[in-house]
């Protein structure tokens, strides 16, 4: 899953919010030395973020989205998968949140900010670029899809080819939205579970 669902999935609890931003950044054992300074609701919002990971990693729907997606994809077709999933999820947020996905987002950003500090220097770009250009409201829209994609083209080489996941979402819209809607209750389920463990 993308960075929506991942703030989503931490049930607005910030320390879970900000440990689900540094899943992206934070590697290896948790009780390293070099993760110490991390406190113990922001390591668990790093393994919610590995349990989300390696949930939508090997769940059927999952995988049969995978195998949907064109092979020019290849490797990356989970990185594409996620992305569509935050699409449907900004999209219909309303049916998921009681509070409308702008307000949302403004809350999650605010939360990054004041959590500066506690953020990894080589996040605060994408935690800046993220707020200035309101990515978690603009998923819901095709062409905010389309710009991120090229974005993520244009910044990673090895990610060629990937501007053109915008237009097979847009050709294929009610086929990857059935597999959101199949996958994404059991993984709210699973996050629920795995925080109550």
């Amino acid at each position: 899953m993308n960075y929506l669902a991942h703030f989503y999935l931490s049930f607005e609890q910030e320390p879970l919010i900000v440990g689900n931003l540094l899943g992206d950044f934070v590697r290896g054992r948790l009780d390293h030395p070099r993760n110490a300074h991390y406190t113990t609701p922001v390591k668990q919002g790093i393994l919610l973020h590995r349990h989300i990971d390696s949930f939508t990693d090997t769940h059927p729907v999952g995988e049969a989205c995978r195998r949907s997606l064109p092979a020019q994809f290849g490797k990356y077709k989970g990185v594409v998968m996620d992305m569509y999933f935050d699409y449907f999820l900004a999209k219909h947020f309303e049916e998921f949140h009681a509070q409308p996905l702008r307000d949302f987002a403004q809350n999650i950003y605010v939360i990054l900010r004041k959590n500066y500090a506690t953020l990894p220097s080589e996040s605060h770009r994408l935690v800046d670029s993220m707020r200035e250009y309101d990515w978690l409201y603009h998923y819901q829209f095709i062409e905010g899809m389309r710009r991120s994609f090229v974005g993520m083209s244009r910044r990673f080489a090895f990610l060629k080819g990937i501007d053109q996941a915008a237009d097979e979402l847009a050709a294929n819209e009610a086929l990857y939205g059935a597999y959101f809607r199949s996958f994404f209750p059991d993984l709210v389920g699973s996050c629920q579970a795995f925080l109550e463990e």
